[in-house]
């Protein structure tokens, strides 16, 4: 299904676009400063890269004298968490601020993924070889070393932890055993990345019935997954419910034709309520 860019600024998103067309090596920071437009109208992208490039120029030489890998990880999670104030609380998740990149750095609060980015940025801008970890319970990130893995939980406060130290704190927080732990502890690459980030807003928005929010994130997340039927299913309801009216019956006429059973009467409800909403607001 083709999506129109006139209305969108997604098209105008390059980083984003990149990832659409499944190209490589995209900036995930800027992806993730294009998202946090959808919800603010001026992002200040040269400020917000003028705060981690202070940082690598400030971590450069402390972390060419370390020791260890352990060491620089250290270094690097001092840095966020005493100069930058970055750091997580529960309360948080439920706050879109803590989503989007240039508000963690504004304010320091952030929810696991958004302060893993931003560590992910400046280590490996340092040559720290991070790697991108998504567990189901909580986002993290890796360093690969000779004697193992160490893990840093962005969200605790940069918490450096080893592999069984991992496997133990996820497995409590996802109540699943360390078998099924250790099926989550592989690097995802920067399309997964933004797809998990637009996900989280997704049940946000959604929970707070905030639809034309949810549309925006739904917009993206339709064209990163063209062919999830859920993705497809979701864009033309939350297009309705944003009020964009003509442009579900469309969407929501094409997804009838196609749709399982069992999403039937669900679709057909929404497409009678946007032929009736669509007169009113002519």
């Amino acid at each position: 299904m083709s999506f129109s860019f006139s209305n969108s600024a997604c098209s105008d998103d390059e980083q984003f676009m990149r990832l659409v067309r499944r190209e490589t090596d995209v900036d995930l920071l800027t992806a993730a400063l294009e998202i946090s437009r959808d919800g603010q109208s001026d992002v200040n992208f040269p400020a917000a890269r003028g705060i981690l490039q202070r940082a690598v120029s400030r971590l450069t030489h402390p972390v060419t004298q370390a020791g260890s890998d352990l060491e620089e990880l250290k270094l690097l999670s001092r840095y966020m968490t005493e100069e930058l104030g970055l750091h997580g609380e529960s309360e948080y998740l439920a706050d879109p601020h803590s989503h989007y990149v240039n508000q963690v750095l504004a304010t320091g609060r952030g929810i696991p993924i958004s302060l893993s980015l931003i560590y992910l940025h400046v280590g490996n801008e340092l040559g720290i070889p991070l790697e991108p970890i998504s567990t189901p319970a909580r986002f993290l990130i890796r360093l690969p070393t000779d004697q193992g893995h160490l893990y840093v939980d962005a969200f605790d406060r940069g918490r450096i932890l080893d592999e069984c130290e991992c496997i133990d704190l996820i497995g409590d927080l996802a109540s699943c055993s360390a078998l099924e732990v250790r099926r989550h502890l592989r690097p995802v690459d920067e399309r997964a990345v933004v797809i998990r980030m637009l996900q989280n807003l997704k049940a946000l928005f959604g929970g707070r019935e905030d639809w034309s929010s949810a549309w925006k994130v739904q917009t993206r997340l339709q064209l990163l997954l063209p062919g999830s039927w859920r993705e497809r299913r979701d864009h033309a309801v939350l297009t309705m419910r944003a009020g964009h009216y003509g442009e579900a019956i469309d969407l929501l006429e094409r997804s009838l034709a196609v749709c399982p059973a069992e999403d039937r009467l669900f679709l057909q409800n929404h497409l009678r309520q946007a032929r009736r909403m669509l007169p009113e607001c002519n």
